[in-house]
């Protein structure tokens, strides 16, 4: 049976059938308006922690910033480095005609012949238990050594194949012609796009386009942010978070979210709920609408660039759940992944779900949960409901 080596980044490992073959070559391409490194060096945190060893090429500023970047995120890996499970590769220092304290070391990181013998020596040296080799960065080397470098790095991928050393390498995409992307991809077994989200503010995106030398038919794109300290975090930037008048929407946004704010006038909404949740590797924001009639004429703009509802309804007032859906309606969120909350299930009166289902002719395909939302009950149920249903989604 093949080895695969988790990345440590649940999101890339859904998308790569459990992670990466150990042994093989990925590349992590990256439009300029995204950052690739971030993931490389939280990919390489992972592999330390599972006590692997990081071989750390870079050529685009001082090993020492790296360490500041990692430990910023939260992943120190000066112990690492103490005890030479993380080796780095210096091909900066030489630029700035710097001797280097790294035990490898490129005195003149333009010169592909001394890069390459550097590469293979260190590659040969470290290749002794579970290796990953660190690429950062693949664009700055061809920047500084030309195209006919992509032999030397098809020779790398060859030469960590034969030794079991698993490398990752980051490019980030400023214009290249398409005959050199495409040749580059070639190299590698698997290929991680990164993108930048213009139909979401402030959002980047990843798929994966190849798996061990295959293309993928049905790429999956899912937006990501990075935290600090935390690291990659799927980001959903709006989830709307409806329902009739004292359906216990409020109550629901502020019991799921690690800040949150209302506008209210006598205990009730005049405006809207806005939480902030980070929660299992996600990164998102809920919107609360206003449940009154006569903010109707809004709700289409509420549930403007929503990617998700969660529905609350009041359990024991059967009654008001026409106005539910008719609100789902208005929102224009019909299509989207949604569950509904039934919620107030501690008072008498109160429906069960399968009622519920009846009564509001939801699909059985759809979630509907119980809480108490006064309570915190089963709300965060109902939040992971929803995002089962983005990780489902193609």
């Amino acid at each position: 049976m093949v080895s695969r080596l988790s990345t440590g980044i649940r999101i890339l490992d859904d998308l790569l059938d459990g992670g990466i073959e150990k042994g093989s070559s990925v590349l992590l391409t990256a439009n300029p308006f995204v950052d690739a490194t971030p993931i490389l060096q939280e990919w390489l945190y992972s592999r330390l922690l599972q006590g692997d060893k990081g071989l750390y090429f870079v050529n685009n500023r001082p090993p020492d910033i790296i360490m500041k970047e990692m430990e910023s995120y939260g992943w120190p890996v000066a112990p690492y480095r103490d005890r030479n499970a993380l080796v780095f590769i210096d091909a900066y220092s030489g630029i700035l005609e710097l001797k280097s304290k790294e035990a490898f070391f490129v005195e003149n990181p333009v010169d592909s012949q001394q890069i390459n013998e550097t590469m293979l020596k260190a590659i040969k040296e470290m290749a002794n238990g579970d290796v990953n080799l660190f690429f950062d960065s693949l664009n700055t080397l061809i920047d500084q050594c030309g195209t006919g470098v992509l032999d030397d790095v098809k020779d790398w991928s060859k030469f960590s194949i034969a030794r079991d050393v698993t490398s990752i390498y980051a490019f980030t995409e400023w214009g290249y012609p398409h005959e050199i992307t495409a040749a580059m991809e070639k190299i590698f077994d698997s290929v991680i796009e990164l993108k930048a989200l213009r139909r979401i503010v402030a959002s980047e995106a990843l798929t994966v386009s190849k798996i061990k030398r295959t293309k993928v038919k049905d790429k999956r794109i899912f937006p990501f942010r990075y935290i600090k300290p935390g690291g990659l975090r799927l980001y959903i930037p709006k989830i709307l978070v409806t329902g009739p008048y004292n359906a216990g929407k409020t109550t629901v946004v502020h019991s799921l979210s690690t800040r949150a704010v209302s506008v209210q006038r006598m205990g009730t909404t005049v405006a809207l709920d806005f939480g902030h949740v980070d929660h299992k590797g996600f990164s998102l924001d809920l919107f609360g609408t206003i449940g009154q009639p006569r903010f109707d004429p809004i709700l289409d703009q509420l549930g403007g660039e929503a990617l998700g509802v969660m529905l609350v309804v009041d359990s024991t007032k059967p009654e008001e759940l026409p106005r539910a859906m008719e609100m789902m309606r208005k929102a224009r969120v019909h299509g989207l992944p949604y569950v509904v909350l039934a919620n107030k299930q501690d008072l008498s009166g109160a429906v069960s779900s399968e009622e519920l289902r009846k009564k509001m002719h939801v699909p059985d395909e759809i979630p509907i949960i119980e809480i108490i939302a006064t309570e915190k009950k089963n709300v965060t149920k109902a939040l992971d409901a929803l995002l089962e249903k983005f990780m489902g989604e193609k």
